[in-house]
């Protein structure tokens, strides 16, 4: 075969010739079986190199631009930094394009250049720039609430490989045109693939790959509270965290237990202070009116790692008393109810779907949570028993896990029906 040459446009293959031109670039012999047409569809560009675009690179050579918020009082953004630090071990090299924040310091491999709501276009010239194989990007609906701007991103980066890490998914079908956008996505819930292949009928490929977990520690802290029946929630001050169905719980058990006491780590976001001052008004309306006062600690505000670990290691359980309703029925996984299965206390959550894969106590009603926390306070062996099942659930789903399996899907290796 003569001499073949390619006109390059932004990295695609525009025209394939048998005649030289000017700014032609010459097509290898090796490409000399591929046809004009499928080396214009197939092929692209790349680092003075013809690459097919199908071609899967081992994950030891991938260079991954991960699209998240970053450093910030966030379950997402935590989950970034832990799929991050995980797969750093693993990949050629990884560029954190986050989120501009309010207090963002320097930091290496870290490109601050998007704000939710608003233009991406510096975040779509930053990923060009750095020129990845993959792009992962860290999704929650907050995050990317403007459909126009989320669709503009999926087309302006189309040209690489997009795997989102989407981790909420509802019945909702307003959210269908961004999702149907979507080539790849990664869930953590069986019945979230469900909601999005089956209901929604999008086309993307769908893996599910649990959330992530830290490794369980041992041993109390001192007892602070001079009592033996404690409990805590943490998380941010929203009403379907349910923070309620905890005080009227302890409103229940008062009558057994003079002593008993909870605490509330009750989060804020800067996004949404006028819906957590509301609701905190209505929980200390309640904790009044059922006569609670001197059983229940409400403590507002972000709480450090370091805090919380004092808080789980001193208290005898942990509650997590999510609402749903079929309207808004969410397919997500907690990263706080495995943190607080990792700490050596028994975990009691509601039946709701972000606690459907993990091995917690259920109990859905104030009334239920109670009986489920008398068992806990009054039975050492049933306490045991409870934190030796969550041990084995965190080391399952360990982050080192995980991670790998993340590198399975980056490098085709996982499978969807």
């Amino acid at each position: 075969m003569s001499e073949r040459f390619a006109g390059i446009k932004n990295g695609n293959i525009q025209v394939v010739s048998d005649k030289t031109f000017a700014s032609a670039i010459k097509i290898p012999k090796e490409l000399d079986n591929v046809l004009a047409d499928d080396l214009i569809i197939d092929y692209r560009y790349k680092n003075g190199q013809f690459k097919n675009k199908s071609n899967v690179l081992p994950v030891g050579e991938l260079r991954v631009a991960f699209i998240t918020n970053w450093r910030m009082h966030c379950g997402i953004a935590m989950y970034g930094e832990k799929l991050h630090n995980e797969l750093v071990k693993h990949v050629k090299d990884i560029v954190v394009f986050a989120e501009i924040g309010v207090d963002d310091k320097k930091e290496d491999g870290v490109i601050r250049c998007w704000k939710r709501g608003e233009s991406i276009m510096d975040l779509v010239r930053a990923v060009k720039e750095y020129d990845p194989d993959v792009i992962l990007i860290n999704h929650e609906w907050g995050l990317f609430s403007d459909s126009r701007y989320w669709l503009a991103l999926m087309n302006q980066l189309s040209e690489y490989r997009i795997i989102v890490i989407q981790h909420s998914v509802f019945h909702h079908k307003d959210k269908t045109i961004c999702e149907a956008a979507m080539p790849e996505v990664i869930v953590h819930l069986a019945g979230a693939k469900t909601v999005l292949k089956e209901e929604k009928k999008i086309s993307g490929s769908v893996y599910v790959i649990p959330h992530g977990s830290s490794p369980c520690v041992a041993g109390k802290y001192w007892n602070m509270y001079h009592s033996d029946r404690t409990f805590l929630q943490i998380g941010y001050g929203f009403h379907y965290k349910g923070w309620e169905n905890c005080i009227k719980a302890v409103a229940i058990l008062k009558k057994k237990y003079d002593d008993v006491f909870f605490t509330g780590i009750f989060s804020e976001s800067h996004y949404a202070k006028l819906d957590h001052q509301l609701y905190y008004n209505e929980l200390m309306i309640l904790v009044s009116e059922l006569g609670v006062e001197e059983n229940v600690g409400i403590i507002r505000g972000y709480q450090s790692d370091e805090t919380l670990e004092s808080y789980f290691r001193t208290n005898v359980a942990a509650v997590f008393p999510y609402v749903s309703s079929a309207e808004h029925e969410v397919f997500g996984a907690s990263g706080a109810v495995r943190t607080a299965m990792s700490k050596g206390l028994p975990v009691i959550t509601t039946s709701v779907n972000h606690f459907s894969d993990v091995p917690s106590i259920k109990a859905d009603t104030p009334e239920e949570i109670a009986n489920a926390l008398e068992k806990v306070f009054e039975n050492k062996e049933y306490r045991e028993l409870q934190v030796k099942k969550q041990c084995a659930y965190v080391e399952e789903t360990s982050w080192e896990n995980v991670g790998k399996m993340y590198c399975d899907v980056l490098e085709r290796k996982t499978t969807t029906t």
